[in-house]
Formats: structure tokens, C-alpha cells, sequence
């Protein structure tokens, strides 16, 4: 068993979707980045304030003085444009996580669970050989060059998606979600101001939300992994994270699930697509796996 755990870890597979997670993630940070400066938080948030309240035993990250604050975020969206277009990218990721995870230090007041998560994951893009194929790393140095990785690579990332969607259901499982609805009915609320918005003060609409999150959260990843529900999975889970993004309005993680959800699916999917609607030549090239 553990012989044939470790060959399938470590079998090559395409590096289609690892390359289009780095580039998605990249550009997600980098618009990240561009509202903080043009929606004035890195001042509302790090400049102005005279007192942050760290987190234990981080009590040595405070704010860069003077501009140092924005030019921590200049270096912040740099780093993640150099992450999308693969470009310096093993200096890039590690500066990247080190910027952002100083910025997720600065406050706990400021917390959120998806800013977490970006630090989880922008640690692993450290590691991950994302950079072999349609970067510019690539296009300077043709030695690192690669159609494939080891499935490793991508399961990894697999359980860091997935394990926030899992834990998300477990949190659900409480009295006051499925017995009360809440805090979903108090969510909904602001949304019957609308026209026709009455409708989301109805017990059945409020329960449509409680028990489709729910069951979302907790079945959507093994959905995905069996390729006869992963089609139905992937719809649902696309309508769940626009519902997110469009009436919650809850910054980039909808996007960011949305643009992880594309690594369930087999690894040279991509290619095979690719390779149906472009003439040869035009794709990622050929993989030998």
C-alpha cells in the first residue's frame, strides 16, 4: 500500500493547472493589492490608527513608519505580479508569503478567515515548481522547462482548497445555523430592502441558503474527486461562490474558490482542451505524461 501511495504522490502529471492556479492567485493578489491603495485602507488601516492589537506572541510587527507602509504594499503587488507572470518566481513566492503574512500580522481586528488562507497557500506556492511552463522563467531558461509534475504537486493543493470548504460545513453544524438559521436570516436581512427583496425573509428561502451551504461545504470536494458528480459539483460550486461574491460581498475569496476549483478536474484537461480548439503549436506544448 505504501509503495503504491508513494508512486501515485510521485507520478508525473501535466502542469496545465498548476500553471493556471499560480497565474489566477497571482493576478487575484495583485487586484488585492490595487484596492488597498485605491480604496485607501493601507492609510485607514495601518497609518492613521495609533494603537494595532497584534496577535501573541507577535508583538514585535507593527507598521513601517512614514511611507513604509506603502512601500510594504508596492513590493506586495510586485511580488504578485511576478507570481502570475512566473517571472523571478522563486524569489518572488517567498517574498510574497513574507509581505503578506507581515501585512495579515499587523492586526487580528483586521482578521479574515480567506487572508489566512492566502498565507497557507501563498507558503505552498513556495515549493510548487510553477514556474516550468508559460512564465518567463521558462522563456529565459530553457532547462526548467517541464509538461509535467508530480501529482504530489497538485493533491497538495487539492487538500488546501479543500480543507477550508470541509471546515467551513463542520462550523455549520450547530443549533443555531440548522435549527435557527442564523446568522444567515440576519445576512439576508439588508437584502429585503430591495425591490422584490421580501422574498429573502421567507423561512424557506433563509433555509434554501442554511441547508445548500451546508451540504455544499461538506460534499463538494468528494463530488469533485469522482469524475461521474465532479460536472454537478462544479456548477454548485460555482453558484455558491458567485451568491458569495454577489450578495455577501466578501472581497476575493469567492474568486479565489472559483479560480481552485479547475484543479479537481484531470490534469491534462487543459491540454486536451487546448489542443481541440487551437491549431499545433498554440498550446502549452506537449506532455509526456
Amino acid at each position: 500500500f505504501l509503495r503504491r501511495t508513494c508512486a501515485a504522490l510521485f507520478k508525473p502529471v501535466d502542469i496545465s493547472f498548476l500553471v493556471f492556479f499560480r497565474i489566477v492567485f497571482g493576478g487575484i493578489m495583485l487586484w488585492e493589492v490595487y484596492r488597498y491603495f485605491t480604496y485607501g485602507w493601507i492609510t485607514r488601516y495601518f497609518v492613521e490608527p495609533a494603537v494595532t492589537f497584534t496577535y501573541y506572541g507577535f508583538s514585535w510587527v507593527k507598521p513601517w513608519p512614514g511611507r513604509g507602509m506603502y512601500i510594504h504594499f508596492f513590493v506586495l503587488g510586485l511580488a504578485a505580479a511576478c507570481v502570475m507572470a512566473g517571472f523571478l518566481y522563486r524569489i518572488a513566492a517567498p517574498v510574497f508569503f513574507l509581505a503578506f503574512t507581515y501585512f495579515f500580522l499587523l492586526d487580528q481586528t483586521r482578521y479574515l478567515n480567506h487572508f489566512y488562507l492566502v498565507c497557507l497557500i501563498s507558503f505552498l506556492m513556495c515549493f510548487l515548481p510553477a514556474e516550468r511552463a508559460f512564465s518567463v522563467d521558462a522563456l529565459l531558461r530553457r532547462k526548467i522547462r517541464s509538461d509535467v509534475v508530480p501529482a504530489w504537486t497538485l493533491w497538495l493543493l487539492r487538500a488546501q482548497v479543500g480543507i477550508p470548504y470541509f471546515y467551513g460545513g463542520i462550523a455549520k453544524l450547530n443549533s443555531d445555523w440548522i435549527h435557527g438559521g442564523e446568522p444567515m436570516r440576519t445576512w439576508l436581512r439588508p437584502l429585503t430592502r430591495m425591490p422584490g427583496g421580501h422574498i429573502f425573509a421567507a423561512d424557506w428561502v433563509v433555509y434554501s441558503f442554511v441547508i445548500g451551504g451546508l451540504m455544499l461545504d461538506l460534499l463538494v470536494v468528494p463530488l469533485l474527486l469522482w469524475r461521474r458528480t465532479r460536472l454537478f459539483a462544479f456548477v454548485a460550486a460555482i453558484a455558491f461562490n458567485l451568491i458569495n461574491a454577489v450578495i455577501f460581498d466578501i472581497g476575493i475569496f469567492p474568486w479565489l474558490m472559483l479560480g481552485a476549483l479547475l484543479i479537481f478536474f484531470p490534469p491534462d484537461l487543459l491540454r486536451r482542451f487546448a489542443r481541440a480548439f487551437m491549431s499545433p503549436g498554440e498550446g502549452f506544448g506537449d506532455a509526456s505524461a
